[in-house]
């Protein structure tokens, strides 16, 4: 068995997901896994997030100890990583320097304290740092051996005059690094072994050390006792996890042999969770082989929560849906046979092992062990077995029983048939919890690892995947519609950019007139729940109601009602060529010399209503039954005014067969009623080129609810073939309309030319 091999991550163009939020997630990773932040679980980043502490943060509290922790971690910082060489050369010496410099305790402690022998190492180490650092890691590295060899001289007779333990281990480790990095790494390996003998060390400059070694071990190729080397480094200095374990990946030592080197089953059980954190994939196995080897191993609890996360990628959010479709509540209503399956397989095998761990009480982390097996069960809809272990967890520990909080909630929405007003005042005891768990979110930022955001996560989920669809199950929009409200209040942004299901997109988008009359009705209302008022205080303010109404009328063609919700507002949107025919799928709806005026929503449904009552007296116009199809076309997927009838329109999609069983669907995407009466137009028409134009623009509508297919050139040929070409061909083929159109549309040309094979 190899270490890791060539593991390849992949990226693409388009928006980046949220690596922290690319799922539905109700499991948080964080209360115990200090010091292994970097390899909680996510698969669209190397490592999750940077190591508790951070390298700096350890180095400024290995000098703080030194100092007896008679300075400040902020002034140890600020020399350390803020000071120039001639500062520091300034504190050495012990001469003057600035007074914001002499005011800094860690300067005062320095040179007041009889502690020239640290001050000295420290101007020694900032000037060493410009030959062993590169600047720029996109270029390799050019090292400046004539000045390394001088700094290696005088850090070899500044440590024999050092007496110090402390500051001599921190100038072995400044000469070790000056070999390593001259390639010298048989000398590196001796002057480790030399200085540092075969004690082991517990300061973070002791296990940098180590880690040289390592590394001029894995340049000797002695891969195996160097991947061992940088595994006890891993194991006892956090801030170091993530560049030894990217060490061990370059390695790629044999597992086998590197567990031959381990003196005890602790070490073991640390190699078995380095290997552990670098599958991506769901897999016990480094689990349960580093509890066997050490149930006691800290790194259990973070396994664990990766194999949860992973489950949660997987099969959670696979099996509870956002979505509002049939399909998507279809996914609420049964398990998959694919779903159940891995429910089966995988996770209630899981659930029994981790039954058996909790029943021995040996991992540290034992009320997280119970509470993560109950959301297990919540995860293969096994509430009753959720609910016992819930019950039977007694929690005490504070971050696990908030856990315990987050699946508790989840179990009792799902046991719950029917949510109705009772369970609702429930429900808004446990938002207002929720309220309080959240943490804000930078106005920097767009996501981020955070612990303090994960409540701002599960709120957003809860709402979002289970609430929503659960409201929207029972048939009560208004309730879905204010759920989604307070999740866009939120402003958390990850797995959902993909679906567009804000409370706008579902209000402007989504709800019948009926439905957005109830709606309306409910906002009016003066006898609303505490449950209610909550949910209604963070509804969209932006969201016109009155003009929403009227374009949902305005979509199903009822211009009348239409009419008279448009009356209400001022907010509408204009065209200036609606009621222009157009000959071409492009072009915009904007003023020029033919239409400089302006057309509102309101006007233009005064004007539908004008029309059809043209049409109810015989005989009717040609013109009128054109203007009436020509404005239905416009204000249709192809059109140049669908803004009249939705917010947005996305390029990919089209008519499907689907479009059909929707009555605004099957006007916006198949124009059949367009065509109608252009139809219509045509049979009241007398002048020939006027009839040409008729039946163009119904050959356009006909094409669009042409049924697609998988087969391109069988599509194509459907479009080609059009109902309309032989007629325009054989009746209106000398028309000057008719030579005009078919120098535009290569529909029409191709089929003139298959006439002649």
């Amino acid at each position: 068995m190899a270490l890791f091999g060539n593991v390849i991550y992949t990226l693409s163009c388009g928006p980046e997901p949220d690596p922290y939020d690319y799922y539905v997630s109700f499991f948080n990773p964080y209360p115990k896994g200090a010091g292994y932040e970097p390899f909680y679980y996510t698969s669209l980043s190397v490592f999750y997030d940077d190591p508790t502490p951070s390298e700096e943060t350890a180095n400024v509290a290995d000098w703080q100890q030194f100092t007896g922790s008679k300075v400040t971690a902020k002034d140890i910082r600020e020399y350390i990583y803020t000071y120039p060489v001639a500062v520091m050369s300034g504190v050495a010496l012990n001469s003057t320097v600035p007074d914001s410099v002499r005011r800094n305790t860690f300067t005062k402690f320095l040179q007041d304290g009889g502690n020239q022998e640290a001050a000295r190492y420290l101007l020694f180490a900032k000037t060493c740092e410009p030959a062993v650092v590169n600047a720029d890691p996109w270029s390799v590295p050019e090292r400046d051996i004539t000045r390394m060899k001088a700094l290696q001289q005088e850090g070899l007779e500044l440590y024999s005059k050092t007496k110090n333990k402390d500051i001599r281990d921190r100038y072995a480790f400044q000469l070790i690094r000056l070999q390593h990095y001259m390639r010298q790494y048989r000398e590196a390996i001796a002057s480790f072994d030399e200085m540092f003998g075969k004690k082991t060390g517990s300061s973070l400059v002791y296990y940098k050390s180590l880690s040289l070694k390592a590394g001029a071990l894995q340049h000797l190729r002695d891969t195996v006792q160097s991947a061992y080397l940088f595994s006890s480094v891993f194991e006892k200095a956090p801030s170091l996890r993530i560049s030894s374990i990217t060490s061990m990946r370059w390695g790629n030592a044999p597992a086998s042999a590197v567990y031959a080197l381990c003196k005890d089953n602790s070490e073991k059980a640390n190699l078995a969770a380095i290997y552990g954190f670098n599958n991506s994939e769901p897999d016990m196995k480094p689990l349960k082989e580093a509890y066997d080897y050490d149930p006691s191993s800290p790194a259990l609890s973070v396994l664990l929560g990766r194999e949860i996360n992973k489950l949660e990628s997987s099969f959670l959010n696979e099996t509870i849906s956002p979505m509002t479709d049939s399909a998507g509540m279809a996914a609420l209503v049964k398990l998959s046979p694919e779903m159940t399956t891995m429910a089966n397989t995988r996770i209630k095998p899981m659930i029994r092992w981790m039954n058996t761990v909790i029943d021995k009480g040996k991992v540290r982390d034992i009320d997280m062990w119970k509470v993560s097996a109950a959301y297990l069960s919540y995860m293969c809809r096994d509430y009753a077995a959720a609910r016992k272990a819930l019950d039977n967890a007694r929690v005490k520990d504070p971050e696990s029983r908030d856990q315990w909080e987050v699946v508790n909630l989840l179990v009792n929405i799902n046991e719950q048939k029917t949510i109705d007003r009772d369970f609702e005042d429930k429900l808004l005891s446990s938002f207002r919890w929720l309220d309080g768990k959240m943490g804000k979110l930078g106005a920097d930022e767009w996501y981020t690892s955070s612990r303090t955001m994960f409540y701002n996560k599960v709120y957003r989920n809860l709402l979002l995947s289970i609430l929503a669809p659960r409201y929207h199950q029972q048939g009560n929009l208004t309730k879905e519609a204010l759920v989604r409200g307070r999740c866009d209040s939120l402003h958390l942004y990850g797995y959902q950019w993909y679906l567009d299901l804000s409370a706008r997109d579902q209000v402007r988008n989504e709800m019948s007139s009926a439905d957005l009359l109830k709606l309306n009705d409910f906002f009016l209302s003066s006898s609303k729940t505490p449950y209610e008022n909550y949910l209604t205080g963070f509804f969209p303010k932006n969201i016109d109601i009155n003009n929403t109404i009227g374009v949902s009328y305005l979509r199903v063609h009822d211009f009348q009602n239409a009419r008279d919700w448009f009356k209400k507002t001022r907010s509408q949107e204009i065209s200036y060529q609606v009621f222009q025919d157009q000959l071409q799928d492009f072009g915009y709806d904007t003023a020029d010399a033919r239409h400089p005026r302006s057309i509102s929503q309101l006007q233009f449904c005064e004007r539908m209503i004008q029309l059809q009552e043209k049409m109810k007296i015989t005989p009717v116009p040609a013109k009128v039954f054109y203007d009436y199809a020509t404005a239905l076309f416009n204000i249709s997927y192809y059109g140049k005014t669908w803004g009249f009838v939705k917010d947005h329109r996305p390029t990919y999609l089209w008519y499907t067969a689907a479009s059909d069983r929707h009555p605004f669907e099957k006007q916006y995407f198949g124009c059949y009623a367009a065509e109608s009466y252009y139809l219509k137009a045509a049979q009241a028409a007398t002048d020939n080129e006027f009839r040409a134009r008729c039946f163009f623009m119904a050959a356009r509508c006909s094409q669009k609810h042409t049924p697609p297919s998988d087969d391109e050139q069988k599509y194509y040929s459907a479009l080609v073939h059009n109902r309309y070409f032989p007629v325009l061909k054989s009746n209106y083929g000398q028309t000057q309309f008719y030579r005009s159109v078919y120098g535009q549309c290569s529909y029409l040309r191709d089929y003139v030319k298959s006439l002649k094979k």
